[in-house]
């Protein structure tokens, strides 16, 4: 049986799509989403994730998640839905985004925000021009709720903003697998938007 091409040790017995040949069960659980750029699709991918889920979580998480406020889903639903679609909306025309990005984005957006609440606009941007799209696309949406064009719709205050994009913060972390390439969350996102998943590129192998 032929040897692994990353780590030349053990032997290749399963297939990778996104190395688009087999390697072993070793690399594939610990370099999957770490250097290798795995597509969605990934059998293996997907089995991880689904053992993952049956795993404790983790306990700092379970306390954000018990301080968000019993009505919170019903009053901000729509405004996180609108949000959800626009991200889910922005990784279909950049299939490259990953989980970090999304919540660099929002941390980014949470910091205007806050500075804005104090009297001072100043923009934290993030870096790279993928992130920063997204950032000027959520922040229109923001803009828009903030002060909507049509006077019959309620502004959100900047303090309701703020509590929006903290509670996309989190789930950013319930709902990725923490690896520097997971996009676990960006397709749970495009499964609730019903936005599909950019097509399966042939290889994204992390070349340093």
């Amino acid at each position: 049986m032929a040897r692994c091409p990353l780590c030349s040790e053990r032997s290749a017995k399963r297939f990778c799509p996104a190395k688009q040949s087999s390697i072993c069960t070793v690399c594939c659980g610990t370099k999957r989403e770490v250097e290798i750029d795995c597509p969605s699709s990934c059998v293996h991918l997907q089995a991880g994730r689904s053992y993952a889920y049956g795993k404790p979580s983790d306990p700092d998480l379970i306390v954000k998640a018990r301080s968000v406020r019993p009505n919170f889903m019903t009053e901000y639903g729509p405004v996180l839905a609108l949000l959800g679609r626009a991200v889910a909306e922005e990784r279909y025309g950049s299939p490259w985004l990953v989980d970090p990005d999304v919540a660099d984005v929002y941390r980014a957006l949470f910091a205007t925000i806050k500075t804005l609440s104090s009297g001072i606009y100043y923009e934290t941007l993030p870096e790279g021009s993928a992130k920063v799209a997204l950032f000027r696309k959520l922040k229109a949406i923001l803009d828009n709720l903030i002060s909507p064009s049509d006077p019959q719709h309620r502004a959100l205050r900047l303090s309701e903003v703020q509590e929006i994009l903290d509670f996309l913060i989190l789930l950013v972390a319930a709902n990725s697998s923490g690896r520097p390439r997971s996009r676990q969350y960006l397709d749970w996102l495009s499964a609730m938007s019903g936005v599909p998943a950019p097509p399966t590129e042939s290889s994204r192998l992390i070349i340093p």
